[in-house]
């Protein structure tokens, strides 16, 4: 068998290093672009979080709204792990593509569920059902959904690339959520305070079930990956995902450690930081989105960069950077934020740029740790579960440690999560130059 895909080209002009052309090209921008999207539908419920409870979970106590809100953000992570196993194994047996298509069908419709909601006073504790059981719904198609697409990308890749059409992923996730900032500050600018907790935070969450299905349609014309097509008894697999994925648990113990540090830093930094900014240390909403909107534009630059130093020097030194850098300027970074631009605007682009080092390279180390054959399940599997464990839970526990004034217990577990990819990190061997088509 030839493994002439995953040859290096560290001699190769850099201006050379990312030139998708023709039907490459067409499936990059369609994978990514629903990615966008998947992240964009899940990004714009914490940021309209504390617009929206007081719909579904009414209360005197806008806390106490806000936890149950919460707590649903927290619980959608309870069906991730299900849809990583049911998505993956389907993406294994009958391809990526028809995998990458029925999650976003999944994720689009849901958002538009949501922005039709009836609330808690038209139906009472149906409405706080109803958001459940989309959220859960959702959280289904999203387990499938950052797993495949990393798979998808990767076995795409060009030579010596890998790294990079890996990171691609990650642009499109911050790509996403920049979307859902950037709506954030629309709606806030557009619409009073009192409008947008009656009724125009349901905006963007139509916008994004809408823009939802035109991303299917891109979707349905991707095609297929080599990788796929080479092993024909992909859609011929027996037995769970577990058994096939039993003697491969090294592989899965090294997606669930980088993924274990990826996702709590980024439900930490990415997601809940500007909300919490605003909430606990009294900064001016639009001002914290406005900061963080910066911080993540900046990510997006650092990605692709990073990305293409990795397919050259390696896949280690990056994610050692990451863990390392956390463990020891979680307190640091964290005190800077303080209620104003400045404060939060640094915080976020020191941690933001930290991120940048592991997600440039963890969807290629994702893919390169697993045959074809077990692939897809392989990656979308056990980040479902690290995510759902970590990234899931990181906004409530955040909020619920800091509302009890011991928030300091909050970062010393993301200093421990830290430690645990980096020893993750040091114990795996360098994967860059293994084969992808085996």
């Amino acid at each position: 068998m030839s493994h002439a895909r995953i040859t290096t080209n560290a001699g190769a002009p850099t201006s050379t290093l990312f030139r998708p052309q023709g039907k490459s090209a067409r499936d990059l921008i369609a994978v990514n672009a629903g990615n966008s999207l998947e992240w964009y539908d899940w990004t714009i419920y914490t940021i309209f979080a504390t617009a929206f409870a007081g719909q579904f979970f009414p209360s005197e106590d806008k806390a106490a709204s806000l936890l149950a809100a919460l707590a649903v953000f927290a619980v959608g992570f309870i069906t991730r792990p299900i849809g990583g196993w049911v998505f993956g194994r389907y993406a294994d047996r009958k391809g990526r593509k028809a995998s990458l298509t029925l999650a976003m069908t999944i994720t689009a419709l849901g958002s538009l569920a949501i922005a039709l909601a009836p609330s808690y006073d038209i139906i009472g504790v149906g409405a706080s059902v109803l958001l459940l059981v989309v959220r859960l719904v959702q959280g289904l198609a999203h387990g499938g959904e950052m797993g495949t697409a990393v798979t998808y990308l990767v076995e795409r890749a060009p030579t010596g690339r890998r790294a990079l059409w890996g990171s691609t992923s990650w642009v499109s996730v911050f790509v996403g959520t920049i979307l859902a900032t950037l709506t954030g500050l629309l709606i806030n600018s557009l619409f009073t305070l009192d409008e947008v907790s009656e009724w125009a935070w349901r905006i963007p969450f139509a916008v994004g079930g809408l823009l939802g299905l035109y991303a299917l349609w891109l979707r349905r014309r991707i095609h297929e990956t080599a990788n796929t097509q080479s092993v024909p008894v992909v859609s011929e697999q027996r037995g769970s995902v577990w058994s096939r994925l039993k003697p491969h648990m090294r592989g899965v113990l090294v997606v669930m450690g980088l993924s274990a540090g990826g996702s709590i830093m980024f439900y930490t930094w990415v997601i809940y930081t500007p909300t919490q900014a605003a909430i606990s240390r009294g900064q001016d909403p639009s001002s914290a989105l406005t900061a963080s909107l910066l911080a993540q534009v900046i990510l997006l630059i650092a990605l692709p960069l990073l990305g293409m130093l990795s397919d050259r020097i390696g896949r280690k030194p990056l994610i050692i950077t990451f863990a390392a850098g956390f463990m020891f300027l979680v307190f640091p970074l964290d005190g800077l934020v303080d209620g104003t631009f400045w404060g939060l605007f640094l915080a976020m682009t020191g941690a933001l740029l930290l991120i940048a080092c592991l997600f440039a390279v963890n969807g290629a180390v994702w893919a390169e740790v697993f045959p074809t054959a077990v692939r897809a399940a392989g990656v979308a599997a056990p980040l479902s579960i690290a995510t759902a464990v970590f990234g899931g839970t990181a906004p409530y526990l955040n909020q619920y440690f800091t509302a009890l004034g011991q928030r300091n217990l909050f970062l010393w577990y993301l200093v421990a999560v830290a430690a645990v990819t980096l020893v993750t990190a040091l114990l795996t061997k360098e994967t860059k130059d293994v084969p992808l088509d085996r």
